[in-house]
């Protein structure tokens, strides 16, 4: 079966000069739970994440000089920092390939907003070298070389709509829900820091006791809530369980992104924060795009985005 991700392939007998184009979808987290700390200061969570149709596309060719060159519409991201750039090094030198690499990367997914960006641009690079190279490589060993990339990068690896997302994020059981949600994504052009958003959290549990007094320790949980609501297409009850234990904490953080979220409740917009903001997203009660850009700020970036 062919992934739809891929645009495009061009293959020549020796490799050299053939392309590939992917798509690279973004994601938005309708859970995220803090369920405690890793000793190597990793928060340990849960989260069911939902794959988008905003996609940014990467183009891939190989070159006969042993390099790798990134461009992009988007400067900033020209740097062998970049995911993408990363992700081809993990596999030139697993696999030993002698091609270099001309990539460019048409970004779309805004930074710094909790989307998933980054993370989908180093699994679909991944998932492009795979199919180029017929690497044929499983799941589970796209897991590894994902892992050592980020913690977002193997629910895109998954190429699941739906998923629920354990350890750090890297551990990925996909849903088996066949509906399409439609979503607002709204951008207050505000890029957050998400490493300054966990360095601040904390767990707090909530503390019961037995009948014989014994106290236990609860965390909150509602994840089998929304798995119910997304399989019986209830979007009140998905609203109700919508939860980011981050939302908080970014909110207080950054102010502009405080005064966002109460000019979208002033216009009656319910709208929550993916993973560490500052995207927000709509649930429910889609209107057309240009009635949603009419009540927001004109800088700021609204999408209309379905299930993917």
């Amino acid at each position: 079966m062919v992934s739809p991700l891929i645009i495009s392939l061009k293959k020549h007998k020796n490799f050299c000069g053939s392309e590939i184009k992917v798509l690279s979808p973004a994601k938005i987290n309708l859970y995220l739970n803090i369920k405690g700390k890793y000793p190597n200061g990793f928060h340990r969570l849960e989260s069911i994440v939902e794959r988008i149709s905003l996609s940014d596309e990467i183009s891939i060719k190989t070159i006969k000089a042993p390099i790798v060159e990134v461009s992009s519409n988007i400067k900033s991201l020209e740097t062998d920092d970049n995911l993408i750039v990363k992700a081809v090094q993990l596999i030139r030198k697993k696999f030993k390939i002698p091609f270099g690499f001309n990539i460019f990367l048409k970004k779309v997914i805004p930074i710094g907003a909790g989307l998933g960006g980054g993370s989908s641009n180093a699994a679909s690079t991944l998932i492009g070298l795979n199919k180029l190279f017929n690497l044929k490589l499983r799941r589970e060993e796209l897991y590894l070389l994902g892992k050592r990339l980020g913690s977002d990068v193997n629910f895109f690896l998954s190429q699941s709509q739906f998923a629920f997302l354990e350890g750090r994020g890297e551990k990925v059981t996909p849903l088996a829900i066949k509906k399409k949600f439609s979503h607002f994504i709204i951008w207050p052009g505000i890029f957050i820091s998400t490493k300054k958003v966990y360095s601040g959290m904390r767990v707090h549990p909530v503390r019961s006791k037995t009948s014989n007094g014994v106290e236990l320790t609860n965390f909150f949980n509602n994840d089998n809530i929304m798995r119910y609501a997304l399989k019986k297409e209830d979007i009140s009850l998905i609203r109700k369980n919508v939860f980011n234990a981050l939302e908080k904490r970014a909110l207080s953080l950054y102010a502009e992104l405080r005064l966002a979220k109460m000019h979208l409740d002033e216009c009656g917009i319910f709208a929550k924060v993916t993973g560490s903001g500052s995207a927000f997203y709509t649930v429910g009660d889609i209107s057309s795009l240009s009635k949603v850009k009419r009540l927001v700020p004109k800088e700021w970036e609204v999408f209309k985005v379905n299930t993917f």
